[in-house]
């Protein structure tokens, strides 16, 4: 209901009437795609003068750095004001993000990031660039195209969970801020950054300069027309191993900012943040304790065999839909009616184990390379 509204009007204006922009784009070992990415780039409408290109490699130990420093020099005309940062360490990409935004010229409006693997529709930036004309705007992300190479079960089912996930986060930001914005392409208000804004050990980066800029008295907002195009990961691994991660980051994100959960001082905000709380800390655990108790039914029923009531009947039947939507998906079985439970339910196990792996002390922010998403994109790309 609240993605229905309209709330949010697109500013119309021309180019003298567009903000100043640093353009980040985060780099570890991208040699497979950070050529197209900035030939990608460069073809972005947008007042030269009015944009900076920064490109920060996390000390790559691959011919990233190389190929950045042979396109600048082959290509200056394209940004009057591009630079490569080369960190000395990597560090992990919120570090990277922190330390290129604390490098952004002092002329910036707007600090904007887009990852390497993330392709942009025409007139993306600019679109980007014309929503801070708006004073109450904090911050802007896109909206995904997500494709693949591969017609698999998890990416079917990741195409409709993500479908949802969109829609939750225009609806957020109709209502009022969503706390969940994606670096594929996001841009904040420099006013919204600071040093200290950004937990340097914590991945979602850009939840948490979306948090940050609703806390700052501004909105941050998903714009469903700026579109981006990524790839899912061709391989259930690789896919699983990101849901994971990104998982950890925003429940150690929403767990730092638990005083916020249902504020009345937040008002509406407040009511979302605690809710994205809720599904994304505790109902994992409720979810492990029903499983729990649906295999203790089982084993009692199977170790002493009684004359089952309607009721039991119903729950075991329930209970083998559930689960067996689940192991069918796992092992990539296409059958009809499988999709929401065993989506749901892979969704809350990799919640469970990205807190496992925090409990344990296993923090996430740096992470391998997903080679199969990035061949993947270059494999798609025009």
């Amino acid at each position: 209901l609240w993605s229905r509204k309209s709330s949010l009007q697109y500013p119309e204006v021309n180019d003298s009437e567009l903000p100043i922009i640093t353009l980040v784009v985060p780099a570890w070992n991208e040699e497979l795609s950070i050529i197209s990415k900035l030939d990608s780039l460069s073809t972005q409408e947008y007042p030269r003068s009015k944009i900076e290109v920064i490109v920060i490699d996390s000390n790559s130990s691959d011919g990233t750095v190389g190929l950045v420093d042979a396109w600048i020099s082959a290509n200056s005309e394209k940004f009057p004001k591009i630079k490569i940062i080369k960190m000395e360490r990597r560090m992990g990409k919120t570090t990277a993000i922190n330390q290129a935004f604390s490098s952004a010229d002092g002329t910036s409006d707007v600090l904007a990031m887009t990852d390497v693997d993330a392709r942009l529709e025409p007139r993306s930036i600019r679109r980007l660039g014309a929503w801070f004309t708006n004073p109450e705007i904090g911050a802007v992300g896109g909206t995904p195209n997500r494709c693949s190479v591969v017609n698999k079960t998890h990416v079917s089912s990741e195409l409709s969970y993500r479908g949802m996930f969109t829609l939750q986060r225009i609806g957020e930001s109709e209502r009022d801020s969503t706390p969940f914005l994606e670096g594929s392409i996001l841009g904040i208000r420099r006013s919204v950054f600071s040093e200290g804004v950004l937990d340097l050990n914590c991945n979602a980066d850009d939840a948490q300069l979306a948090v940050a800029t609703r806390l700052s008295g501004l909105r941050a907002i998903q714009d469903r027309d700026l579109i981006f195009r990524d790839s899912i990961a061709p391989t259930y691994a690789e896919h699983r191993a990101q849901k994971i991660r990104r998982g950890q980051g925003l429940q150690r994100l929403l767990w730092r900012h638990r005083r916020h959960w249902f504020s009345r001082k937040q008002g509406a905000w407040g009511n979302i943040l605690g809710t994205q709380a809720i599904m994304h800390l505790i109902v994992p655990w409720l979810v492990l304790i029903g499983t729990v108790f649906a295999i203790l039914k089982w084993c009692m029923i199977i170790a002493n065999p009684v004359s089952l009531g309607v009721f039991v009947t119903a729950t075991l039947i329930l209970d083998s839909w559930i689960f067996g939507s689940w192991l069918l998906f796992r092992i990539g079985a296409r059958v009809p009616l499988i999709s929401l439970p065993a989506t749901f339910l892979d969704s809350m196990s990799a919640l469970l184990v990205s807190q496992f792996k925090l409990l344990s002390g296993e923090s996430l922010h740096m992470w391998e390379q997903g080679e199969g998403a990035r061949k993947a994109m270059d494999a798609m790309k025009e």
